[in-house]
């Protein structure tokens, strides 16, 4: 779909749903109430899968909050530091893909603590509950709203959120909700602009199940020929600065101790700083 008929597509749903207020609730959706605030006043760190992430010590997040994002699992010290949560995008893939995505949460549940809750997208759903993963601990996230037509953030997780253009969004959305007062970002590179559409462009691990099949082909040469790929960047953007500017009317700091990269439109902070060395 090209730009001007899918902005138009996203003015109609949100011109129906003109406050989030007054977007339906979903019961499944509902037990998410069980982390409002749950952590309200502590500091968590929200590590994300760029190559910088490889030159900061990880180990020194044992005792912190951790979550996690996609395809974290595949870092070697991910017993150390053992997240508390790890969300996964939602499924955006043709149904005809669906064994990667099978063979993508198996090695989640695998290498991930058996503590780790998971938040995935409703996408997901009938997936993860006919394959029984993360049995007890998997939760859903319904993702739609567009950060173009929203006055603020949306990441009620018993309501519709903004749709998650990057697994940061997700991230801070959960991070939000469960009323961290510091949220610490490490490893958000995003800088996949500058360095084109090589399969591992910017990704510690490399590639993973669903990143490296010919969907994803597909679906990046569309959005590089279309030159989506920088109205998506632009919106993901968006999205951020409407989360950065919820978190301050809470009081919430989200600092980004990312090393190098593109991500500043949160205030920087050396991560050695924020943890102290051994």
């Amino acid at each position: 779909m090209t730009i001007v008929p899918r902005l138009a597509m996203e003015a109609a749903v949100h011109t129906k749903w003109a406050s989030v207020n007054f977007m339906p609730r979903r019961r499944v959706l509902a037990a998410n109430e069980r982390f409002r605030n749950l952590h309200r006043g502590r500091r968590c760190f929200i590590l994300g899968s760029g190559k910088s992430i490889l030159d900061q010590d990880l180990k020194l997040l044992r005792g912190d909050i951790v979550i996690t994002q996609n395809n974290f699992h595949a870092h070697e010290d991910v017993g150390v530091f053992a997240p508390a949560y790890h969300c996964v995008v939602p499924m955006y893939q043709p149904p005809s893909y669906a064994s990667d995505w099978v063979s993508w949460f198996r090695a989640m549940e695998e290498r991930l603590p058996k503590t780790t809750q998971l938040f995935a997208g409703l996408t997901s759903r009938a997936l993860l509950e006919q394959q029984r993963f993360f049995e007890g601990r998997r939760h859903y996230m319904r993702a739609a709203l567009s950060s173009l037509y929203l006055r603020n953030a949306a990441y009620d997780l018993t309501r519709v959120v903004m749709e998650i253009g990057t697994a940061l969004t997700m991230c801070l959305e959960v991070a939000l909700f469960m009323g961290f007062s510091r949220i610490c970002l490490l490893g958000f590179d995003l800088s996949q602009l500058c360095e084109g559409r090589a399969r591992d462009w910017g990704r510690f691990y490399g590639t993973s199940p669903v990143t490296r099949n010919e969907a994803e082909r597909r679906f990046e040469d569309d959005y590089d020929w279309n030159g989506e790929n920088y109205y998506q960047f632009w919106k993901m953007w968006r999205g951020f600065v409407l989360l950065r500017t919820a978190a301050e009317k809470r009081d919430i700091k989200i600092i980004n101790a990312t090393r190098g990269g593109l991500l500043n439109c949160f205030h920087r902070e050396r991560y050695e700083d924020i943890v102290g060395t051994p």
